[in-house]
């Protein structure tokens, strides 16, 4: 009996626990959309350079959409627990697979 209770306070913890990261993340976006916006340097904000490599790399798995900064730092906190390379970012972005 006092097992199932323990696991439902465990289970409501850990799902408190999530839903804090994504508020998180979501803030660490909107601060980093109010830094972006002073930016004058175009590539900083795009990133054209990730955009290009990873649009080759995933070219037969992913249909690539441009990622912006503010995006990524939003990808990389949502996946702390992944390595975050071309696939991990096209995955947490919702990109369209390619069968």
């Amino acid at each position: 009996m006092h097992i199932k209770a323990i696991l439902t306070v465990l289970a409501v913890l850990c799902l408190t626990l999530v839903a804090g990261q994504h508020s998180n993340c979501d803030e660490l976006t909107r601060r980093c959309e109010r830094c972006v916006e002073r930016l004058n340097n175009r590539n900083d904000r795009e990133m054209p350079v990730l955009n290009r490599h990873c649009r080759e790399r995933t070219q037969r798995t992913w249909r690539w959409r441009n990622v912006g900064r503010c995006e990524l730092t939003r990808l990389n906190c949502q996946g702390v627990d992944r390595r975050m390379n071309c696939n991990d970012i096209a995955e947490l972005a919702g990109m369209e697979r390619i069968n």
